[in-house]
């Protein structure tokens, strides 16, 4: 709608954001937003199976789109990367060590509970929250003074049909529907990719470098040559939740083992996270992408061409 407008209400956009930019202070009008429940999947009277999606200003979301604020293993929502790098590292990863070695790869797919939502802006312990992790990331100034103001008075109305409730501020969670959230969680989360990388936990190696995760936003991969290193990687994975106020949903996070389908399955060792045992699977759709344990995609190619016969 804004690339359509006059030259001189551009002009006048652009004179508002440097305002902003200027005194560090982002607009209580664009604070407000109006949240509705979308549902997703599964039981309409459940509430875990809805998702709020909050409708902000317009303007105040291409201001966000503009303020540039990670770990290589991180690339969610990052310009220039897409889903079909990670894919693609995965499948790499499974030509060279399950179809030439003949070894096994241990995956586990992590779903994260609501992980947008569950972000704290502030609390007593400040190492846990969105504003420390900004700071600690290199973020400043004016910059930071925006994120902060945007997240102090972070105002919201719940609409559900044609009733809305009043204005409340919410102190914990990511503005859906902002373009600034992606970049902010990735902030927070990146942390747990660090401490992958830099752990003695076994990775899958490539070249000369070993992958231990693969993090597109809230989408993680664990991975590891080994039974025992997966399981240490799941142990860094509960304290790192624990510690940032993450949780880990145990029904959605799935175990598959990528060898190739002659070999033997023998006695599965069991994985857990925390106290709760994570299930195996033979099919998960990682990033909207049907991977199966043998590593080969005929299956997702298949659903693909479905998916364009329906479309045509």
């Amino acid at each position: 709608m804004l690339k359509l407008t006059s030259a001189n209400f551009q002009l006048a956009i652009l004179k508002l954001f440097n305002l902003i930019l200027g005194v560090g202070y982002f607009p209580d009008i664009w604070n407000q937003g109006l949240k509705s429940p979308i549902f997703k999947n599964g039981d309409k009277f459940d509430l875990n199976n809805s998702r709020g999606i909050c409708v902000n200003s317009n303007q105040g979301k291409v201001f966000c789109s503009i303020i540039n604020v990670l770990s290589k293993s991180q690339i969610g929502y990052i310009p220039k990367h897409r889903t079909t790098d990670h894919i693609y590292t995965l499948n790499t990863l499974i030509d060279k060590h399950v179809h030439q070695n003949n070894t096994k790869i241990y995956a586990c797919f992590i779903d994260f509970q609501k992980a947008f939502d569950s972000i704290w802006h502030t609390a007593a312990l400040m190492l846990h929250t969105l504003f420390y992790k900004v700071i600690e990331s290199g973020v400043g100034g004016k910059t930071y003074d925006i994120i902060k103001s945007m997240y102090t008075s972070n105002m919201c109305s719940v609409k559900i049909g044609k009733k809305r409730t009043e204005f409340f501020n919410q102190g914990r969670g990511l503005r859906q529907g902002c373009n600034l959230s992606p970049a902010l969680f990735n902030i927070y989360i990146n942390e747990l990719a660090t401490t992958l990388e830099k752990s003695s936990v076994p990775g899958v190696s490539l070249h000369k470098s070993e992958v231990k995760c693969l993090l597109f936003a809230d989408y993680l991969c664990l991975l590891s040559p080994t039974a025992h290193g997966l399981q240490q990687s799941l142990d860094l994975l509960e304290q790192y939740c624990q510690t940032l106020a993450l949780s880990v949903n145990p029904k959605k996070t799935k175990i598959l083992i990528f060898q190739r389908r002659s070999r033997s399955q023998g006695i599965r060792p069991k994985f857990s996270i925390g106290t709760k045992y994570i299930e195996y699977c033979t099919h998960y759709n990682y990033l909207d992408l049907k991977i199966s344990s043998t590593g080969h995609l005929n299956e997702a190619v298949n659903e693909l061409r479905e998916k364009a016969h329906r479309t045509f």
